[in-house]
């Protein structure tokens, strides 16, 4: 966990997760965590979790597709950052509280 306000994301096919979607839609951790095929998140704080990098945009758009399926909204709960970024740019996200859902 890098700290409590933001969690490291990547630029290669990365997701970010709100926690609160999770619970909205009563999905559990580990549900997402099969549909994501992975164990664990690249990072974590109490309101976003962050996944990634995933190998191209066909298996980011398999994964997507998975979310949905959980009952997940693209934008609202979910959503990708990706980019051709040269590599010793860095990115952090943060949960806006004032507009969270």
């Amino acid at each position: 966990m890098t700290n409590n306000s933001s969690v490291i994301v990547t630029s290669e096919f990365g997701l970010i997760v709100r926690r609160n979607a999770l619970v909205e839609r009563q999905i559990d951790l580990r549900d997402l965590f099969t549909a994501m095929e992975v164990e664990e998140g690249l990072d974590v704080n109490d309101h976003l979790l962050s996944f990634g990098p995933h190998f191209g945009s066909e298996a980011l758009n398999t994964i997507m597709s998975r979310l949905t399926k959980l009952g997940l909204v693209y934008f609202d709960d979910f959503f990708e950052f990706c980019g051709d970024y040269p590599p010793w740019c860095s990115f952090q996200a943060g949960n806006n509280p004032s507009s969270s859902m």
